[in-house]
């Protein structure tokens, strides 16, 4: 697979113009639900405490969110981190990790990571429990959320029950048949992804080294996970696959493909006549949550 090589300027407009237009999509996401608590953590994080939470030792969920690795921040996912917060019954903390094409890979993963060794460490200091967490992440972030659980399996770092991975990127070859079927006229597109990779992987490296795609990484010993697509996402068969590579090495693991949902489909529940199926796959990832949390 031939990358576009991008200029610094082509890079940083094309950066702006994702920038731009995710923002611009803050609204259609609906109104955020009130939550027990919002604050800042000492890392760069935000915390979302649970309506009804009582007490301390609650479980705790890592959250990445979404954008291309070059666009998204706490904002454009507030809606959906106070939804999984109030829904799991979780604390969830939303990581403001460094974007690319300022700080290509692996800045944001080791963002993520580090974020994950902080909450096993400090996690009891804002009423977490270190022994109940988990990752969680939509497109981008659920690719750094799956590495940030390969780091912790490789580096004998923080346990991780589970992972959530809502539409993950998680092969950069884009050779499926849903790449084949839905990557010309359907987010993201193959063009679009070509410029996310360009910003996102340094110049001479494989696009589809472990880290960077996990479907090439070995996945014996990664923790229980729930994979999550739309039918007509670009990336269905890709989060399929993975699911299946999970299980193949003795995970438990399973997907779930979304009749006639599309990219985003999760982040938009609220938006019911354009993705019917988010609030019913919402409440199935939380439900995952809550059994592995015990």
């Amino acid at each position: 697979m031939q990358r576009p090589v991008l200029s610094e300027a082509e890079l940083a407009k094309f950066a702006g113009e994702m920038r731009g237009n995710y923002r611009a999509k803050i609204p259609a996401a609906g109104a955020p639900d009130p939550v027990a608590a919002v604050r800042r953590l000492p890392i760069p994080a935000r915390l979302y405490v649970p309506l009804g939470a009582a007490g301390n030792s609650l479980p705790m969920v890592l959250f990445a969110h979404g954008g291309g690795f070059v666009a998204g921040d706490l904002d454009t996912h507030d809606v959906l981190a106070r939804a999984i917060a109030n829904r799991s019954g979780a604390l969830v903390i939303a990581v403001d990790y460094r974007l690319a094409p300022e700080h290509p890979f692996p800045a944001g993963l080791e963002d993520v990571y580090a974020a994950l060794e902080w909450l096993a460490k400090e996690g009891g200091s804002i009423g977490g429990d270190p022994q109940r967490m988990a990752v969680c992440g939509d497109s981008a972030g659920a690719n750094l959320a799956a590495g940030a659980a390969i780091l912790a399996r490789d580096r004998r770092g923080p346990g991780i029950g589970a992972q959530w991975l809502m539409y993950p990127a998680l092969d950069n070859r884009m050779d499926t048949a849903s790449w084949h079927a839905y990557g010309e006229k359907n987010f993201p597109s193959r063009a679009m992804n070509m410029k996310v990779l360009a910003a996102y992987v340094p110049r001479g490296m494989d696009a589809n080294a472990p880290l960077l795609a996990p479907m090439w990484a070995r996945h014996e010993g990664l923790p229980a996970t729930l994979v999550q697509v739309g039918e007509h996402d670009p990336l269905r068969d890709e989060g399929v696959a993975y699911a299946q590579a999970l299980k193949d090495a003795g995970v438990d693991a399973r997907a779930r493909v979304y009749k006639d949902q599309q990219h985003g489909f999760i982040q938009f529940f609220k938006d019911a006549e354009h993705f019917p199926e988010g609030a019913a796959a919402l409440d199935e990832g939380c439900a995952f949550l809550r059994a592995h949390f015990g």
